[in-house]
């Protein structure tokens, strides 16, 4: 959730971004540098790893499209809990 949510704030800091040719503000570029250590973070974490296994599954199985529909609002930041 973390990651998605600085995700969706690089290049709306109102730096001089230019997300096209990675040519990130200095506030975008530290944005960029927790995703990463979040991202590896996350490896290997078992727990997670099944939960995301599952997720996929049921994705793939889903023929409505639901699913994937609510975890890209949620990605979006259009769900609030």
């Amino acid at each position: 959730m973390q990651s998605d949510h600085l995700r969706n704030q690089i290049g709306k800091w109102g730096g001089s971004c230019d997300i096209e040719d990675d040519g990130l503000c200095p506030d975008c570029c530290k944005a960029f540098k927790k995703i990463l250590a979040e991202g590896e973070r996350l490896v290997g974490n078992r727990e997670l790893d099944i939960i995301w296994k599952q997720l996929k599954r049921a994705c793939g199985e889903d023929k409505t499209g639901e699913y994937e529909r609510i975890l890209m609002q949620s990605r979006e930041g259009k769900v609030v809990n």
